[in-house]
């Protein structure tokens, strides 16, 4: 009996050039633990940014919302950034928010 690898298991192949678009298509996620706010109505509620990409982000510290959930997500990063937000999951991070827009910038005064 040989412990020898298979051939095919030390020579990996190179991947074609549909892998490698799809990808660098991929969202790219930044990993944060920084606090942020999620209004829900005129209530506001204290959370922590796991994941942030271009149209997805990861909270968690907050309980209570469904998928389908409309919120707006309040990030501190210099200046106040507010995006509308809706629920689409939940994991053991947190809930999983999506969004469109780019943000609203307001001044907190």
């Amino acid at each position: 009996m040989t412990m020898m690898p298979a051939h095919d298991a030390s020579h990996p192949q190179r991947p074609n050039v549909s892998v490698l678009r799809a990808v660098a298509q991929e969202p790219r996620y930044f990993v944060l633990n920084e606090s942020c706010s999620v209004l829900v109505g005129w209530k506001r509620r204290d959370a922590v940014l796991r994941l942030l990409s271009s149209s997805r982000a990861i909270i968690g510290g907050i309980t209570g919302l469904r998928t389908g959930d409309c919120v707006r997500l309040v990030l501190y990063r210099g200046q106040t950034i507010v995006r509308e937000c809706r629920v689409i999951g939940s994991s053991l991070q947190g809930l999983e928010l999506e969004y469109e827009d780019t943000g609203m910038a307001t001044t907190m005064g």
